[in-house]
This record gives C-alpha cells, structure tokens and sequence, in this order.
C-alpha cells in the first residue's frame, strides 16, 4: 500500500495534463474526417461538397490494373521489383476484365448520379415555383 506522504502529482514533479474537452475533440475530429474525404457516409448539402465530391470521383472512376510499383531499398527491392513486373504483366489477363466491368460500373453510376441530381434540381425549382404563386 502505498504511503501517503502528503506529496501529490504536482509537487513530486510529475505534471498532470490540463483537461481536456472530449466533446470539442470529438468535434474538431469529426469535422476534420468530413473535410478529408473519408468519412463515406457523410451528407454533404453544401453546394461547394457536392462540387468537391464529384471532381473527386471523376477522378477515380476510371479504374486500372496498371499502378506504378514502389520500389523497396536494398536487396528485396532489386530482386522483387523486376519479379513484381513480369507476374503483373502474366495477371493483367485475369485482373483486367475485372477492370473494365469496375470502370463501366462507376461511368454508369456518375451518369445515373448526374441524372438524379438534375431532376432534384428542377423538382426544387418547381417546388419554388409553387411556394411563389401561392
């Protein structure tokens, strides 16, 4: 058991952390996630998000088999890089199939996407409309 010798934290030079605000950490957090991009099932009305999100994936539709290979130091990397090469060029003919379907899936997604987007868009302006005339 230990002795109480009427020192504390403080005086026996250990400095005890300020408190912290776990729900303002949590905040900041969750906003920085959103901000990334990674938190996938984030809503985004913000006009500027959506514009964000959608440069975002045109981007990465177009899925490939060819990536660049990341070249290790030292012996393993002068000996697997080449050996990682050849076994890419001998699977491209079962990855790249997979490839194509994934690419034709996300161009026929972000197409359906822009369709509902344009039909939101003029059912809220009639939806305006509407609210006005009445």
């Amino acid at each position: 058991m230990p002795s109480d010798d009427g020192k504390n934290g403080d005086s026996a030079g250990i400095s005890v952390p300020a408190p912290v605000d776990v729900e303002e950490l949590f905040q900041a957090l969750r906003e920085e996630v959103r901000r990334s991009g990674a938190d996938p099932g984030a809503v985004g009305g913000d006009e500027d998000e959506r514009r964000i999100a959608r440069a975002e994936a045109e981007r990465l539709w177009p899925v490939s088999a060819d990536r660049s290979l990341r070249l290790r130091p030292g012996v393993r990397g002068g000996i697997g890089t080449p050996v990682k090469a050849v076994l890419r060029k001998l699977m491209r003919w079962y990855v790249e199939p997979l490839a194509y379907d994934q690419r034709s899936f996300n161009a026929a997604a972000l197409r359906l996407i822009d369709d509902l987007q344009e039909q939101v868009d003029r059912l809220e302006a009639e939806l305006e409309a509407t609210r006005t005339t009445q």
